[in-house]
């Protein structure tokens, strides 16, 4: 499939990969969207997609499970069942919450089984605004390439995750697992 809005962006080649992977899809419109925020449902879908899930998935017994969408629900279960996303204290999921750097790479270094070491301090320069929960994956994925800063090597954890972000991550997660 082409689409009418990717040609010569920066995640273009990822993109296109990704969706020959069966990753992700486009629109009917024959656009991708690529700088369209990620909701934490729609990050499920291209996560397990990504590691080819075929688990059943997990019992969701989150407060909000009626507002994860059926095109979703199957990914989230699996997700759940696999260790790679729980939900927050209150008992919600948020599947329509858009999905935070932070966020993405506890995820990715959840799915990848990478060991939650202690790490105090990560080496991107805004590291104080990275949550403490997070430093471990982040880093970790900084250290095998999955990640990468963005301007003054920041890694701007509260920014929210766009479509080709998301993507160009997760074709990084499986150029190291090939």
């Amino acid at each position: 499939m082409s689409f009418t809005d990717i040609s010569g962006h920066w995640a273009e080649v990822s993109i296109k990969e990704a969706v020959r992977e069966g990753i992700v899809t486009g629109y009917p419109d024959e656009t991708f969207k690529p700088g369209n925020t990620v909701t934490r449902a729609e990050f499920s879908l291209m996560l397990m997609n990504a590691l080819k899930s075929t688990d059943a998935g997990a019992e969701l017994i989150f407060t909000d499970t009626a507002w994860i969408g059926d095109w979703a629900k199957k990914a989230v279960s699996q997700a759940v069942q696999a260790g790679i996303i729980q939900g927050y204290q209150d008992g919600s999921f948020r599947p329509n919450a858009k999905m935070t750097r932070a966020e993405m790479a506890a995820m990715i270094a959840n799915a990848l089984e990478l060991s939650a070491k202690d790490i105090p301090a990560t080496s991107f320069s805004d590291d104080k605004a990275i949550p403490d929960w997070a430093k471990s994956s982040i880093e970790a994925l900084k250290e095998l390439g999955i990640v990468k800063g963005i301007g003054a090597d920041e890694f701007n954890p509260s920014a929210q995750t766009t479509r080709a972000e998301a993507v160009n991550v997760l074709m990084n997660m499986l150029g190291l697992s090939k």
